[in-house]
Formats: C-alpha cells, sequence, structure tokens
C-alpha cells in the first residue's frame, strides 16, 4: 500500500497560455473505480518468478465549499480488493475499507492539512494508505500553462520497523490542451515521473540493501466544470535487493493503472 505527461510544437504554438489556476475543482459528491495490474518478475541466480498482481479500489469523494479558494475534502475508501495468479496467501487489504481521510484543499487541487480515521487502527499501513488518498486528484502546479511544462522534485523517508529507505521523485506536468473525455469538454493533463529509491529495508529482522528506480507517464481529464473525469498512467521501476547471504534479488515491475467517474 505505500505505493504518474510532449506536445507537438504547432499545438503549442497554437495554444493560448492557460493559467493554472483556471483549473479548479468544483464542489459536489464523485465516486471512483481504481483498477491497478502490476506484472512483476523476480531474478535470484538462475531462477526466476513472474506473476500479476491486480488491486481494485472503489474511492469516494465529497468536496465542500470551504470560503476563498479552498475547498473541504473528505475522501472514503469504499473497496480495497487484492488478487493474484501467485499461489501464496496475499495480504487481507480488505481490512482498509472504510479509511477515511478528511482536510482542506486548495482549489487546484492541492491537500495543505488533513487527518484520518481507519477500522484498522493499528496497521502501519494505515498512514501511508492516508497519504496516498490526499492525492488522488491531480494537483495542478501553479504557474503551469498549456505547452509550458513545470518540474517538481520531492523527497521521502520510510523508517517503519527499522528499515530506513529514501525516496526522489521528479515529476514533470504539462497541461497539453483541450480535448473532449466522456463527452465533456476537458483539459488533457500529462505527468511524467522520475523516481530513485535507496536505503536499508528491515525483514524478520534481517537487514537488506535496497536499490532502483523507475519513470512513468500518466494522463489525466479534468473537465472544464472542475470534475476529475479520470486517468491513466503506466510506469516501469527495476529493483535490486542484496540478501543477507550475499546473494541478489533483481525485480522489474511494470505498471497500468485506470481511473474512471462512475458517479
Amino acid at each position: 500500500m505505500r505505493r504518474t505527461l510532449t506536445t507537438s510544437l504547432a499545438i503549442a504554438l497554437a495554444a493560448l497560455a492557460l493559467p493554472a489556476q483556471a483549473i479548479r475543482y468544483a464542489p459536489g459528491q464523485y465516486r471512483y473505480a481504481v483498477v491497478d495490474s502490476i506484472k512483476r518478475s523476480d531474478v535470484r541466480g538462475e531462477a526466476k518468478q513472474s506473476y500479476t498482481l491486480v488491486a481494485t479500489q472503489q474511492m469516494a469523494i465529497l468536496l465542500t465549499p470551504r470560503g476563498g479558494d479552498s475547498l473541504r475534502a473528505r475522501y472514503t475508501l469504499e473497496v480495497n480488493r487484492l488478487s493474484s495468479d501467485l499461489p501464496v496467501q496475499l495480504p487481507q487489504v480488505q481490512k482498509l475499507e472504510g479509511t477515511v481521510v478528511e482536510g482542506t484543499m486548495t482549489a487546484a487541487g492541492r491537500m495543505v492539512r488533513h487527518t484520518y480515521h481507519s477500522p484498522d487502527s493499528v496497521s502501519l499501513e494505515v498512514a501511508a494508505l492516508a497519504d496516498n488518498m490526499t492525492q488522488f486528484l491531480l494537483w495542478v502546479t501553479p504557474g503551469a500553462t498549456v505547452g509550458r511544462s513545470i518540474t517538481d522534485t520531492t523527497s521521502s523517508r520510510q523508517t517503519d520497523g527499522g528499515s530506513d529507505i529514501t525516496e526522489r521523485t521528479v515529476t514533470t506536468t504539462t497541461i497539453e490542451g483541450d480535448t473532449t473525455f466522456a463527452g465533456q469538454p476537458a483539459w488533457r493533463i500529462r505527468r511524467d515521473t522520475e523516481t530513485r529509491v535507496d536505503g536499508v529495508l528491515m525483514q524478520q529482522g534481517n537487514a537488506m540493501q535496497e536499490s532502483g528506480g523507475g519513470n512513468g507517464t500518466g494522463y489525466f481529464y479534468i473537465s472544464k466544470s472542475g470534475v476529475y473525469l479520470g486517468s491513466s498512467a503506466r510506469s516501469s521501476t527495476t529493483t535490486t535487493l542484496k540478501l543477507p547471504d550475499g546473494t541478489s534479488i533483481a525485480s522489474a515491475l511494470n505498471a497500468v493503472s485506470i481511473v474512471t467517474l462512475v458517479k
């Protein structure tokens, strides 16, 4: 649970500059279906294992006016399921269903403060899940205009259970222009990401060095009336995990994520 845009020169020159603040989320109640399909392969020596994971979620979002340039936001994870062709016991992620995140966000989609509560009050995964939920709506970086890319760099550190892993992400956002999506006039926004991960992963008292990185591209659609209509994204990641016995596991992961507005 720890859990992503190049327009032709002719289009870029023809497009009128669109201030980022023109893209604002509208108050309302919305529900989204999220399907993440992940194909992964692990290689250790001459042994190789490949499998597919499919994560299915349903997210309900309530946005209400707060005054000024902000909204009250309430996110509820209604469905959270995980399936795989791997013959092992999967984590019981459904115990996180009913997790609620509430807070204040800017009209452009950035959550500035939030609280959360979950039926699974003891899981270490809840805090990471809540943080991911606050980023469900695309934040349109201030200063972005049609055809102009804005780059942002973030860094995070995870220290759960003795692990110490740093993740650095460079995100480039481009408003590519207007289009029609799901029958509605909309803005098409491309987001490219590059990620690097390094650190120590602790499992069952064993410290293992982890390193790797990846990249991804996503296309997001926001209606001219301020409704997030959906998105599609692809990403690929490779990592290497050095085990205590001196051997290594090389992993390759390819993911596809689809978000659909269902109500």
